[in-house]
């Protein structure tokens, strides 16, 4: 994964230049002139461009080193605020000095600066000035000479290339061959590190893709990176690639979702972002508006769109370069300063787009209405369906980070890989549906004829989705359709069919009910049918009774087909997993059945 990182870095021009890094958090200049006088403070506006500078690297999180000319402005202010947590600063401030004494006849404006900081009473006066401006000694801070930023001067990469080679090391003198480049070259002791996993526990000032700090990861008697040795060039590239994908990756299962593509793919061609993205409102929670008249290869799904037209084009010879493009998906988190890497997968763009594809055909279920195809969902919508009932809506990514960690990520690898999805899945939407069934429906709901289940289309499509995969993976031929005329209807199916017309019987006889059949026997049919279907026939004769004879014998119609269906095969006393899916979905199928518009 090294190599390809590199690549990403070479073919998207992150020239970033070795010993350098993109600083986004420099709160002000320290303003001087050229004979060292301090003119005062210039803020940095909130969203200003990250400042370019030199980089030490891990060194500064050590004792006695420090980043040069851009650092917090304790060490070259010499803050020391608190006795037992800035021991080091004094060392850090002589060092500080140290490294521009060495590159001042590199460039001069470095001489202002360390004599501005020699003198107790400038320093002071510093303070002073950004205590006003409210910029505390954690802040990190630059120098201006004459109006220059230090970090820009003329001279400052000369000199920094000559004294930072002092942090590179070589074992007995023989130069290892870098793991990124290929080449032989000096190792680097550490490596830098990356910002922008803090929201997945990555630490405040970044974590290091590499590293060797403990006995149990050095064999053979080799320290730090001599174990798996990399050029500062290599390392450099690496890490450009790192912070530019880390901070265009979406968080799914308390991971950044670091992806990229090797060839000429566009980014509207970006088929991990067209699958994740999903439409979210102020409050946290999923919109779940439905859009008519379309499928999975709708305008909503433009990447998909693009790739299939883009793969059609290869099959006919038109874009033959086409066929190198790969995908790579890394999944990354924080752990205690580290990166740690919580899955790799890479394979071709055609295989990725044929899996995605798949995913989204096995999720495409009618929609409530009965009139047309349900939306596509987005994965983070999806995953809403599988924690636990309850919490808090506003909360409602913190919750999928710290409940499906685990679980999203096994998800996300069955759908690349077209594989089955964990079991897992299915009994936590199995529960979320027995407990949306508990929730009356609203007023509103009834007025637009939805079901009481607030049109949990996503939860119905995700176990969809499931049965279908371990049916194609049994080889079954007969699979679960997307409404009641293509779905095979089993037993279990039937029982769930039997459920909704009962449930709409009650309702149409019975509107004003509080309490109705859906919410009293929903979770005891779906799990024991044998026990309670046969009080549901008992009290539909009292509804039925109640409707119109057209209504009454349209309704009845309905029953006996769901009957014959079943025919002489015993109703369960009991349900499997497996059967609680096929409940679940005929009784939604159903439903979308009786609401889809008819002839009169």
């Amino acid at each position: 994964m090294l190599s390809e990182l590199a690549d990403y870095a070479r073919d998207h021009g992150l020239s970033a230049q070795p010993g350098y890094k993109l600083k986004n958090n420099l709160k002000a200049y320290i303003v001087l002139s050229a004979d060292g006088t301090f003119l005062g403070v210039e803020i940095r506006v909130k969203d200003a461009r990250p400042v370019y500078a030199p980089d030490i690297g891990s060194a500064a999180n050590g004792t006695r080193f420090c980043n040069p000319l851009v650092e917090k402005a304790k060490i070259p202010l010499r803050m020391v605020e608190d006795e037992s947590k800035d021991k080091n600063i004094p060392t850090k401030f002589e060092f500080f000095l140290s490294m521009l004494d060495n590159g001042e006849k590199y460039e001069p404006s470095f001489h202002a600066i360390t004599r501005a900081l020699r003198s107790e009473d400038t320093r002071a006066e510093i303070v002073d000035s950004l205590k006003k401006n409210k910029i505390k000694g954690a802040d990190v801070i630059g120098f201006k000479v004459d109006g220059i930023p230090a970090e820009e001067g003329k001279g400052c990469s000369i000199w920094w290339n000559e004294f930072r080679k002092r942090f590179s090391v070589a074992q007995e003198g023989v130069l290892p061959r870098c793991l990124i480049t290929g080449d032989l070259a000096p190792a680097m002791a550490t490596v830098p590190k990356v910002s922008g996993l803090r929201s997945v526990g990555g630490h405040t000032s970044g974590d290091a893709f590499l590293c060797f700090d403990k006995d149990a990861f050095q064999s053979y008697d080799l320290k730090q990176s001599a174990n798996a040795p990399v050029s500062e060039e290599g390392m450099t590239a690496v890490n450009a690639a790192l912070t530019d994908l880390i901070s265009k990756a979406p968080v799914f299962g308390g991971a950044k979702l670091v992806h990229w593509y090797a060839g000429n793919i566009p980014d509207d061609f970006d088929l991990i972002d067209d699958m994740m993205d999903g439409d979210w409102g102020d409050d946290g929670e999923a919109e779940e508006d439905v859009q008519e008249e379309t499928d999975h290869t709708g305008e909503e799904r433009a990447a998909l769109k693009n790739a299939k037209q883009m793969l059609e084009s290869v099959d006919e010879g038109e874009r033959p370069f086409e066929l190198s493009a790969r995908y790579y998906i890394m999944p990354l988190s924080g752990a205690g300063g580290r990166m740690m890497v919580r899955g790799w997968y890479e394979g071709s763009f055609g295989d990725l787009y044929k899996n995605i594809d798949l995913w989204f055909e096995d999720l495409r279920l009618i929609n409530v209405n009965g009139k047309s195809f349900a939306k596509s969902p987005k994965l983070k919508a999806l995953c809403v369906r599988l924690l636990k009932p309850g919490g808090d809506p506003k909360k409602v990514f913190e919750r999928m980070d710290s409940e499906l960690s685990n679980l999203s990520l096994r998800l996300l690898d069955a759908i690349i890989k077209g594989n089955p999805l964990p079991d897992e899945v299915a009994t936590r939407v199995l529960r979320y549906i027995r407990s949306a069934v508990l929730s009356s429906p609203s007023e509103e709901d009834e007025k637009k004829k939805t079901f009481s289940f607030q049109d949990e289309t996503m939860a119905f499509q995700l176990l969809k989705a499931w049965l279908v995969r371990h049916q194609r993976q049994r080889g079954e031929k007969n699979i679960m359709g997307c409404d009641v005329n293509q779905s095979p209807r089993t037993v279990a199916y039937c029982c769930g069919q039997l459920m909704a017309v009962y449930s709409v019987i009650q309702a149409k006889a019975m509107p004003d009910v509080n309490v109705g059949i859906n919410e009293r026997y929903y979770a005891a049919a779906s799990s024991t049918p044998a026990f309670v279907i046969g009080k549901l026939a008992q009290l539909s004769q009292h509804h039925l009774s109640k409707l119109d004879d057209g209504l009454s014998i349209y309704y009845e119609k309905m029953l006996g087909d769901i009957y014959t269906q079943i025919g002489q095969e015993h109703i369960p006393t009991s349900l499997n997993q497996e059967q609680q899916t096929e409940f679940a979905l005929g009784y939604y199928q159903q439903r979308a059945a009786i609401f889809s518009p008819t002839d009169k």
